[in-house]
């Protein structure tokens, strides 16, 4: 009998372990101890190492067909099985909360993003703790338990030192967590937490997010050995930043990459499908569907935006190439410890290849966040350092259809491409199968009970002394040898900001309602006018659209729609708009009820933009005490970084504005005069219009110095990883030339800041 079918067989009736107890008597002379017992696997349990890949498409892995060599994840591949009908939900939240607790999105109250939470139980962002997470499980089952890299699926608000952390990491049964709590990171200067510590990075021009996070995972599985040969086995989950933008990798694998996409989109695309074709992922007799309404072919394109989408591309491939890389050093560092034949390798992606840089793509991701969109020409002003620490890039839209072949559309849409994502499970010591393909049809939240049958782990009864609600999940074990084994999914359902869709039975209606991703301004109506159906036992990547012909099963399917909408959370249904004025109108009560006032003392850090005072959006003025010695230098207060933001510095002692618009440019009002000793320093900031406004410093009651600021100032956020801090400008600097965190060293009293209250 194998490992694997040992450990089905036996999953269901583990004896429970004999506990010895000890005779009490009135001296220890008279009394026998027991043995000490804690919670332990059992022996042989496997380690579990997951890599949750960011916006990677079903076609960008060399072993789904990608033009990007990741011989790494290849490596697993060959040793193991690649499921090729698996599927994520449509966005990074979403999906790592479903990933983690084995139930679906809105069921655990991240049905979209949650930086967007509202008030209703699919999205408020508060994971039930009835909704226990594998770590929480395997922990309870004796295993040390790792998270290294993004956790984004928490409220905003939460995403400080003050907490609470019951969504943080150590909340969900991390042991360690190293990471960063926001939706991507600058990958040459992010903003990392060691457990609940802010972490501030090492001075080195080399520095990369992938390298540290493999860094940090080798070094909490290699502390394991201090607990000498009785160890417990662990559970890492890397998710790395990659390949979300900006997509930033080392100038070396830059260059590996110059000139490999200068043939285009449409190349790409027929490349890849030829690929998977030869390597049976898909029919033999599959076509590319067509390109979506507004890409242009590549032949299409003129010069320069071909020059600058190749470029966009290039830098992609080397921040995927580079992951990989250190992917792989983590799979060196467990076969070098003789633990890598039992470990159960598990690579997959959140969801499909990211749209959201339009049709041009961006050298700054800030840009598209706050509704506007670079131009060919601005573009082409940052291509030489497009990658690199000047920018914060994310490729066009076109390269992420190539990404998801044979698929339609891409993230944040209920279309294949928005969902269909690589899942590569491999075991030497419990799988036979070597490099085969699972064509069952399998869902993100299938992976914990598949993880926690595999490690013979009987998910917990209660965790945190609340009892568990059941998972949504299905195992997955059962296809690890039974190639054409039937689906064991009946039904899936998707959601995500009125975009819909259900599977069941081979068959898939989808309602699309949001295709252009990137586009929060324009609202389309919810309706439910417009449902397609697809029968994907004959077309599989959704090219002919058959509702007219079978209306009733299409009704079948919209009701079935329902039916599950109703059970899990799903309802109401929301445009991004429309959570966003939500949104809008909580931040307006908040204003108002606290008098647009805000009060520190002292030096304050890492405060995200959620609970900072709301100067990326609206006039204010504030006022400062400090005490500083001649020509000091140093943060006063800043907000957001290089690629957005507004910052009050000391330099050699004269009081200094920056204002970084999101196109980069920078704007910089300087009083005459040092301040020296006791001061108390003013910033008033004015705003006339959406690209207008006027930034007075005041020294001691003084107006000493004003200038009007013009450009693409915010409208919504400086930063979604940048923070609000006082004292230090850690991450990315608004104004050039400072050595992060530039702390001040002087004195810093009570700051204030009035906040111009909204007309009601």
């Amino acid at each position: 009998m194998s490992v694997l079918a040992l450990v089905i067989a036996t999953f269901s009736s583990l004896p429970a372990a004999a506990r010895e107890e000890p005779v009490i008597g009135k001296t220890i002379a008279e009394s026998k101890e027991a043995t000490i017992q804690r919670p332990a696997a059992r022996p042989g349990a496997p380690n579990i190492l997951v890599w949750m890949l960011d916006d990677t498409g079903f076609g960008q892995l060399s072993c789904y067909g990608g033009l990007v060599a990741t011989p790494n994840i290849d490596r697993v591949a060959a040793k193991g099985l690649r499921y090729s009908n698996y599927h994520s939900t449509p966005i990074c939240s979403a999906s790592r909360a479903a990933f983690l607790t084995g139930r679906n999105s809105h069921e655990v109250h991240i049905g979209g993003h949650s930086a967007m939470s509202i008030g209703f139980p699919g999205q408020d962002a508060l994971v039930p703790r009835s909704a226990g997470t594998i770590a929480e499980n395997l922990r309870q089952a004796g295993y040390s338990t790792y998270a290294v890299g993004k956790w984004d699926h928490l409220p905003p608000g939460d995403a400080s030192a003050a907490g609470p952390y019951t969504y943080w990491p150590s909340g969900q049964g991390f042991d360690r967590f190293y990471g960063f709590l926001s939706y991507d990171a600058d990958n040459f200067a992010p903003l990392l937490w060691n457990d609940h510590t802010p972490v501030e990075l090492p001075k080195d021009p080399a520095y990369h997010l992938s390298s540290d996070m493999a860094d940090r995972a080798i070094e909490m599985i290699a502390s394991r050995q201090a607990a000498g040969p009785g160890r417990e086995p662990f559970f890492l989950y890397w998710a790395t930043g990659a390949v979300h933008s900006p997509h930033h990798a080392p100038d070396e694998w830059l260059q590996r990459f110059r000139g490999k996409f200068d043939k285009g989109w449409d190349v790409a695309r027929e490349w890849t499908l030829k690929r998977q074709k030869e390597l049976g992922l898909v029919p033999p007799d599959a076509q590319l569907p067509p390109r979506p309404e507004g890409m242009k072919s590549w032949a299409e394109l003129s010069a320069d935006e071909r020059r600058i989408y190749a470029r966009a591309m290039e830098a992609f491939a080397a921040q995927l190439a580079h992951a990989d890389f250190e992917f792989g050093r983590i799979i060196d560092a467990l076969e070098a410890q003789g633990e890598l034949e039992n470990t159960m390798v598990i690579v997959t992606s959140d969801n499909g290849a990211s749209g959201e840089g339009a049709v041009t793509g961006t050298y700054s991701e800030q840009l598209m966040a706050n509704g506007r969109f670079a131009s060919v020409d601005q573009n082409l002003q940052h291509m030489d350092e497009w990658g690199r620490p000047g920018t914060y890039p994310l490729y066009p839209v076109g390269w992420a259809v190539a990404g998801d072949t044979p698929f339609r559309y891409y993230k944040q849409t209920t279309f294949e491409g928005g969902i269909r994502v690589p899942l590569i499970i491999s075991w030497p010591k419990g799988i036979a199968e070597k490099g085969q393909i699972r064509g069952q049809y399998a869902h993100i939240s299938d992976v914990m009970p598949t993880i926690l049958q595999t490690a013979q782990v009987q998910p917990a009864a209660t965790v945190n002394d609340v009892s568990q609600q059941p998972t949504s999940g299905t195992s997955l074990t059962y296809s690890y040898q039974q190639a054409r084994a039937p689906d064991a999914k009946k039904v899936q359902y998707y959601e995500m900001y009125g975009n819909r869709a259900v599977w069941a039975g081979g068959w898939k209606a989808v309602m699309p309602h949001r295709l252009q991703t990137w586009d929060f301004k324009t609202q389309p109506p919810i309706t439910d006018a417009g449902w397609q159906l697809y029968d994907q036992r004959k077309d599989f990547n959704e090219l002919h659209n058959v509702a007219a012909e079978n209306p009733a099963k299409l009704s079948e399917m919209i009701r079935l729609f329902d039916e599950e909408a109703g059970k899990y959370n799903v309802y109401p249904l929301t445009n991004t708009g429309a959570a966003q004025r939500l949104m809008a109108d909580r931040g307006k009560r908040n204003l108002q009820a606290r008098g647009g006032l805000f009060n520190y003392v002292g030096a304050v850090s890492r405060i995200p933009e959620a609970l900072a005072p709301p100067i990326a959006t609206h006039s204010f003025s504030m006022s400062m005490t400090v005490e500083s010695e001649r020509r000091s230098n140093g943060t006063l207060m800043a907000i957001g970084g290089r690629f957005g933001g507004l910052g009050l510095y000391l330099l050699n002692g004269i009081p200094t504005v920056a204002v970084r618009a999101l196109d980069g440019e920078l704007f910089t009002v300087r009083a005459p005069n040092e301040v020296v000793g006791k001061s108390r320093i003013g910033l008033q900031f004015t705003r006339i219009g959406p690209e207008e406004a006027r930034a007075t410093i005041s020294v001691n009651g003084k107006d000493v110095a004003s200038s009007s600021v013009s450009g693409a100032l915010s409208t919504f956020i400086f930063s979604g990883n940048e923070t609000f801090d006082i004292g230090s400008d850690p991450g990315t600097t608004v104004l050039d030339g400072l050595d992060a965190p530039f702390k001040f060293a002087g004195a810093i009293g009570e700051t204030r800041f009035a906040v111009q209250l909204p007309a009601q």
